[in-house]
């Protein structure tokens, strides 16, 4: 009488999991990596659509926009109903703009015009190696995204 074999044995369950316990052990900090890549992107596009809200509403309500970045809190600001957006302590940012557009020495704006141009001026987002740049034109307000 031949006898069939149903399920796995011990040792069989533990050699699958010493093999997936080291595949773990590779791709998760590959995979955090990856993920902090994707949070910092996904900053940089909401700054980057934040900027195109505030010049596409001064344009239409026919007054000025204001994009404000508050380094030390870890934030920027824009609309008119001035919805913050923080960021965490693990990505930094820095703006460039027009001098009379400096607050204080971490506070800043850059500002819209209703015809379109702005102050311009660059944020940068930097986390570890990486980083994105966004550009906003003085003369035409057009807002460009590098990575």
């Amino acid at each position: 009488m031949k006898r069939t074999q149903q399920g796995f044995s011990l040792i069989e369950l533990l050699i699958v999991l010493a093999i997936t316990a080291g595949l773990l052990s590779i791709v998760a900090p590959r995979l955090n990596n990856v993920l902090e890549g994707m949070k910092l992107k996904n900053l940089a596009r909401e700054v980057m659509a934040s900027l195109n809200m505030t010049r596409s509403q001064a344009i239409s309500k026919g007054e000025d926009g204001v994009w404000l970045l508050d380094i030390e809190n870890r934030y920027f600001q824009y609309g008119p109903k001035k919805k913050k957006v923080s960021y965490t302590e693990d990505i930094g940012v820095t703006l460039t703009t027009a001098s009379k557009e400096q607050l204080s020495a971490t506070v800043a704006n850059i500002r819209f015009f209703p015809d379109g141009s702005a102050t311009g001026g660059e944020v940068v987002l930097a986390q570890g190696e990486r980083n994105y740049s966004i550009q906003v034109d003085w003369l035409t307000g057009r807002i460009q995204f590098y990575d």
